[in-house]
């Protein structure tokens, strides 16, 4: 494997750990909300008073930190490679321009395809060790840790529990993250190209100019590829955060969560998590450009 294919690996792996560490607290209060239904305000309160403080809202954030940055080195890897074998079967520099986006769309969503596999076991966790406080705040008279969810889900339900929430988090990752690679390529060449940033660029300011079109580029891309997804990301939540296994499938999920609260329910935290997206995404990228570039200069 070629030194430019780890890059993207790597690349994606410091862009994760970036995003966690600006938005974990944003992501701790959305998925309180999808697993309780309550507000905002609430969940806020909740966390604070649950979790002696402000600590809470960081509550599981070693995990995350770790997991984020591994599940971002494979989705970025996998689509960086992806991308290239594709350009690659092109016949000529027109075609290969004429598919780019299209190359974009569906190396992302293979890679979110991929992703989901390795993601899954590591949000359930993520999940039960944001929410543990709303069900039981001690487990057998010690507070919960990563590695003491993952001995509790194999003793109680075995391999398959790892993955309960797989089909709603394919259908948030697999065609979402191909719209992700694309919007964010797409809207940073349109800002490339504007008349506001060609006539700021010069030699003196181009780097501050990148990290202006990187940012919003990737706060876009988040935004749109999260904004069609909301109601899959609930359903996940929920599911995963349920542990004693009253939910049989999604429709049972959504059934139940409507008949008890309403329609509302399922699109529970989508402001949190749209708030959350923008600096998310934005430190991602971020992260994740500097990296490769750093990385490739070597």
């Amino acid at each position: 494997m070629k030194w430019e294919n780890y890059c993207d690996f790597v690349a994606g792996c410091f862009g994760g750990a970036c995003g966690v560490l600006v938005a974990h607290p944003l992501d701790t209060i959305k998925t309180w909300q999808q697993a309780s239904n309550s507000s905002v305000l609430s969940a806020v309160q909740q966390i604070y008073s649950r979790n002696n403080g402000i600590n809470g809202y960081y509550r599981g954030m070693l995990f995350p930190l770790m997991s984020t940055g591994a599940i971002n080195s494979i989705l970025f890897g996998i689509y960086g490679n992806h991308l290239r074998q594709l350009r690659r079967v092109c016949h000529s520099d027109y075609q290969r321009e004429q598919l780019e986006y299209k190359n974009m769309f569906m190396a992302g969503s293979v890679a979110g395809f991929v992703q989901s596999f390795i993601a899954c076991p590591m949000e359930l966790i993520k999940v039960r060790l944001q929410t543990h406080c709303y069900y039981n705040d001690y487990i057998y008279g010690q507070r919960r840790t990563a590695y003491g969810t993952f001995k509790r889900i194999l003793k109680k339900d075995g391999i398959s529990g790892l993955y309960r929430g797989l089909v709603p988090m394919m259908c948030r990752d697999v065609l979402p993250y191909g719209i992700y690679m694309l919007v964010y390529r797409q809207a940073a060449n349109y800002m490339e190209n504007s008349e506001f940033v060609r006539k700021r660029r010069t030699d003196s300011n181009a780097t501050n100019m990148n990290l202006i079109i990187t940012t919003f580029a990737g706060a876009w891309a988040g935004v749109l590829s999260w904004v069609c997804v909301i109601p899959f990301d609930v359903v996940k939540t929920i599911m995963q955060a349920d542990e004693n296994h009253k939910f049989r499938g999604i429709m049972h999920c959504v059934l139940v969560n409507y008949r008890a609260y309403g329609w509302r329910s399922i699109f529970r935290g989508s402001w949190m998590l749209l708030a959350r997206a923008i600096p998310f995404n934005a430190a991602t990228f971020l992260g994740y450009e500097y990296s490769l570039e750093l990385c490739h200069s070597y």
